[in-house]
């Protein structure tokens, strides 16, 4: 190990690196059930997983190396081994338009009501809403410099 010794502030002289190998086994603070070598303890005391076993899971979980699957021979045998549908909504008949129909007038286009669309249909069409007072129609030119 690297050389942890260490002088405090009275002048004595700490060694990190024995602390830390006789502590090993203690199990460390924290919510992680572990010991101070990073091995998975169990609620007793007893290791479950070494650190060397933790990881390994870990980098075999977390590879540099893309994964993939077996790469299909031919394009059939790809559509075979897909199982994925795609979701297709209901296709309604539109009514099919007589003359009668097509001589009417054409209504006006329908107001929509409520929700969001009524919202933005209201603040497109202006009103106004805006009253002159009596005193400004009376007086004609300049009444103030």
């Amino acid at each position: 190990m690297a050389k942890k010794t260490y002088r405090t502030a009275q002048g004595k002289m700490v060694d990190f690196g024995t602390l830390l190998s006789q502590n090993e086994t203690v199990p460390a603070l924290g919510n992680m059930n572990v010991n101070a070598r990073g091995d998975e303890i169990a609620p007793g005391g007893e290791i479950v997983k070494t650190r060397a076993q933790v990881m390994r899971e870990y980098h075999e979980m977390n590879t540099m190396v893309p994964q993939d699957g077996a790469i299909p021979e031919s394009a059939q045998q790809a559509i075979v081994e897909d199982d994925f549908v795609d979701w297709e909504p209901k296709v309604e008949a539109e009514p099919v338009k007589t003359q009668e129909s097509a001589e009417q007038a054409p209504a006006e286009a329908a107001k929509p009501s409520g929700g969001l669309a009524a919202s933005i249909a209201a603040s497109k069409t202006v009103v106004k809403n805006v009253k002159q007072t009596p005193k400004a129609n009376d007086k004609a030119g300049v009444t103030r410099l």
